[in-house]
């Protein structure tokens, strides 16, 4: 059973009297383990796309399950407690919160799901170990480089331990070096533990990592392969 199945799904606008297809009839299945990357010029519909696939946003119609739940009609709370156990997100402008340190800003998803309180302090400390900024716990986000907010980011995706994690443009505000760093501790991630990464890109340096490339143009899928 794939973790993501889209089916025939539509998100259509009204542009001036005139429906306008941001996605225009996409299927994709991303099974578990896949490193993907969705990829086209900007107005293509990628983000639209992630943000449908993790129930950020609605969708005009088709059909989209998650390990073969369907959210496309979930209520609201639904949706919100559903994102919160089974779905990691990883946004281009990060989505820290200032006034919490590093470990804070992971536990804090932890602590909406009830986890308790000396379990959530055991894996954010793993967690910010595994990123490789564990000495930065109890430092606040302003006080981090873009690329160790970014890290802090990953770590808080994976707190709630989803089913996968969808990044959009993770890489957009990083220097080359950071980008990197950022990439192959992702990629280590997933070869070591099989966590699902989807991302929302035009960043060569991502397509290059990526085991597959999924390539949008005008709302549609206009190619799929593997990468590697």
């Amino acid at each position: 059973m794939p973790v993501i199945d889209a089916r025939d799904v539509y998100k259509t606008y009204e542009g001036n009297g005139l429906p306008v297809h941001a996605v225009n009839g996409i299927s994709l299945r991303v099974e578990k383990g896949e490193f993907t990357a969705v990829i086209g010029p900007s107005g293509c519909g990628k983000t639209t796309l992630l943000n449908m696939v993790g129930g950020l946003d609605s969708i005009t119609s088709g059909e989209i399950l998650i390990g073969g739940t369907r959210i496309d009609s979930m209520s609201g709370r639904q949706l919100t407690d559903f994102r919160l156990h089974r779905i990691g997100f990883v946004f281009q402008a990060y989505n820290l919160i200032p006034v919490l340190t590093a470990r804070e800003n992971i536990e804090f998803i932890m602590e909406l799901q009830g986890v308790e309180a000396a379990e959530r302090a055991v894996r954010s400390r793993e967690l910010l170990e595994a990123v490789g900024i564990a000495e930065k716990s109890d430092i606040r986000p302003g006080k981090l480089s873009g690329g160790q907010q970014q890290r802090v980011a990953v770590a808080r995706a994976l707190a709630s331990e989803p089913e996968f994690v969808l990044a959009d443009e993770p890489t957009a505000n990083l220097d080359s070096r950071a980008t990197a760093e950022l990439l192959d501790m992702m990629l280590e991630m997933n070869r070591q533990s099989g966590i699902t990464f989807v991302f929302a890109t035009h960043d060569q340096r991502v397509i290059d990592r990526a085991r597959r490339v999924v390539a949008l143009d005008d709302g549609k899928v206009v190619s799929d392969s593997a990468a590697r």
